[in-house]
């Protein structure tokens, strides 16, 4: 009866989509100091809800579900679709900071939420790469946005489907003069 109530909800939660937009926005800013990227991640509740019944097999709701649990799965699904690695290809260590409601959509008939955590870069930007795939396992036209800072110098970095990791440059290099 459980996993049927589970495939249900799902086949709703799918169903019902208030937004024909699918995309998630981040804003990570390297801090030189500790050595971290401190991320905040804005996501649609309704996808993040998918996301997690699917993963978990068992009916997750921001409003319902115990907010360690809620929070704990969280993690886990970003622990698979947001990975930051460093020029040797290590997994950097992520701690949860927290969530909560995006103000400016809490009335609407699709509210977000924004995810904070932090990842370690303890060797600096150089060479970093993230894995951004975060609802790519939901939606094919899914697309992922970072605005990207560290110091003064900001970029923007895109994630699709087709490129879901890319190389976290700010800096770019100058040619050599010659």
């Amino acid at each position: 009866m459980r996993v049927l109530r589970v495939i249900l909800y799902l086949l709703v939660a799918t169903c019902l989509h208030a937004h024909s937009v699918h995309t998630s926005t981040a804003e990570a800013e390297y801090n030189a100091k500790t050595k971290k990227l401190e991320v905040s991640l804005t996501v649609f509740v309704s996808d993040l809800e998918v996301a997690l019944v699917r993963k978990s097999e068992r009916e997750m709701r921001i409003d319902k579900t115990p907010a360690a649990e809620f929070d704990a799965q969280i993690q886990a699904y970003l622990a698979k679709t947001f990975v930051v690695t460093d020029e040797a290809g290590k997994v950097a260590k992520m701690a949860w900071e927290g969530r909560e409601m995006d103000d400016a959509s809490a009335k609407s008939g699709d509210p977000a939420v924004v995810l904070f955590f932090e990842v370690e870069v303890p060797e600096g930007m150089g060479g970093t790469t993230v894995r951004n795939a975060v609802f790519f396992d939901l939606f094919k036209d899914q697309m992922n946005l970072l605005m990207l800072r560290e110091g003064t110098v900001q970029k923007e970095v895109r994630f699709t489907p087709e490129h879901s990791s890319k190389e976290l440059r700010v800096h770019e290099t100058k040619p050599a003069k010659g």
